[in-house]
């Protein structure tokens, strides 16, 4: 059948707004380059975040004009240029010095205390390194926390670090092209993971991992080691839809081993191996899951008694930009007008972290008790995620914007009209205004990029609800 005479003007002007929304793009990505290119203390504090307001802006108004002209368009848009332009922007990214956030240089502090100090960063802080200051390969960043990372990731720092050899900057590109490994990896799992579910538009799915200005500037540009995660996390998933169910416990202990949180979804994960493929797959599985705990946790268990696990204990329970943090700080301002109040703090605070902290444990034995007979991989997803951000955007006291790159590639898998998967996507474009000032206001914040969002999608999806239920009109 010959497409419309409509159909051959739609097309190639939706190929061509996508083209221009591409250029633009690359534009931004290559001014930030440049405006960066001497670090963030070469601009004032003003400048920056006069910048950060073009920036945040702009890379939402062009993410927003490219998932329209791929998204409405009739026929399949050209996965060669949504291809193309995200490897361009990855490429811009990657050249990006870290301008929000320091944490890849603490990365290269905990590789570089291994391998030239021959210290467990689980055990010493970077500060108590002699003379720390006069080391160029160290730069100020958490110098008086012990290791917060999993043992795998650690192992990477020092591995990346002696690579790096004492070359500073050779060393914070290795971190960086891992993270640009991953990206690529993730985008052949969503681009795979899709056409296997059959979604209608796998290329949009594509579109919304390669393309998203959350993942360039905070996972590339910035380094954070959360894609890391989300690319393993997504993998177990994924190995649940290609029928290789024995690898997914294996690979659910290598993301936690790289940041905890995962850990949640191994008891999930166990439940799907026996049902689906029984239990000696399950304990076989099992035994290589343990297997590896072992042999990546072994140069640093050895010394596990003078773990600092008070202070890693400290820094994962710090209260920052989360509900908790939204929800005392709303007592905090309401005891400044009512001063008898602030006596009560520490009662309030412990009240609601041991709700948030109950909270999770109630839903996770719920989602365990509620698994259907017929456990599908489909389920399987929609839960493991669902658990995912329980525990990342409501019950953790800590949230940071880059946190989303554990949830983006598992909400990509599901269906666009999956409620959650649309939620997760948007909060990941409006956790793009950390860049700003926002990061700072901790109301604000929680208020503005995930509180609005979930109003937002909840109003929608009442609204199509509604509007499903309405009568058919009468001829």
């Amino acid at each position: 059948m010959h497409p419309a005479p409509a159909d051959l003007q739609t097309n190639p002007k939706r190929r061509s707004q996508l083209q221009w929304v591409g250029l633009i793009s690359s534009g931004i990505y290559l001014l930030t380059l440049l405006f960066y290119f001497k670090g963030p203390q070469a601009h004032s504090r003003t400048g920056r975040e006069l910048f950060a307001w073009f920036l945040v802006p702009s890379c939402l108004f062009l993410f927003w004009k490219g998932y329209k002209a791929v998204n409405d368009a009739q026929e399949t848009p050209n996965v060669r240029l949504v291809l193309g332009f995200g490897i361009v922007f990855c490429l811009l990214a990657f050249f990006i010095y870290p301008f929000h956030s320091t944490d890849v240089f603490g990365y290269i502090n905990r590789g570089w205390q291994q391998v030239h100090y021959h210290q467990n960063p689980y055990v010493y802080f970077t500060a108590e390194i002699p003379h720390w200051q006069q080391d160029p390969m160290l730069r100020d960043h958490w110098i008086y926390n012990p290791n917060p990372y999993g043992f795998l990731f650690t192992l990477l720092a020092r591995v990346l670090a002696r690579i790096g050899n004492g070359n500073w900057w050779l060393t914070l590109f290795l971190f960086k092209g891992v993270n640009v490994l991953a990206y690529a990896a993730t985008s052949w799992l969503v681009w795979s993971g899709v056409k296997r579910l059959g979604h209608a538009k796998p290329v949009t799915d594509l579109y919304l991992f390669m393309w998203n200005p959350l993942i360039l500037l905070h996972h590339i540009a910035n380094g954070h080691n959360d894609i890391l995660t989300g690319y393993f996390v997504a993998l177990a998933v994924y190995l649940g839809i290609a029928g290789a169910g024995f690898w997914i416990i294996p690979v659910l202990v290598l993301a936690t081993l790289l940041k905890y949180g995962p850990a949640f979804l191994i008891p999930l994960a166990l439940i799907f191996v026996i049902k689906n493929y029984g239990w000696k797959t399950a304990i076989l599985s099992s035994l290589l899951g343990v297997t590896i705990f072992v042999v990546v946790s072994a140069p640093y268990l050895l010394e596990w008694k003078q773990f600092r696990l008070e202070d890693i204990k400290g820094n994962a329970t710090l209260i920052d930009n989360s509900l908790h943090s939204f929800l005392i700080h709303i007592f905090e301002n309401v005891a400044r007008l009512l001063p008898p109040l602030s006596s009560y703090h520490g009662l309030v605070d412990g009240l609601i972290k041991n709700v948030l902290r109950l909270g999770l444990i109630v839903f996770l034995l719920a989602q365990l008790v509620t698994i259907p007979k017929n456990f599908s991989a489909n389920i399987f997803l929609k839960k493991s995620l669902l658990i995912m951000f329980v525990l990342i955007c409501v019950a953790s006291s800590k949230f940071n914007a880059w946190y989303m790159g554990m949830l983006l590639p598992l909400a990509l898998l599901l269906d666009a009209r999956y409620r959650l998967r649309r939620l997760v996507v948007l909060i990941t474009a409006a956790e793009l205004f950390s860049l700003t000032f926002f990061k700072q206001a901790y109301m604000l914040n929680f208020f503005a990029m995930i509180l609005v969002p979930s109003w937002i999608i909840f109003r929608k999806v009442r609204k199509e609800g509604r509007t499903e239920l309405a009568p058919e009109p009468s001829l």
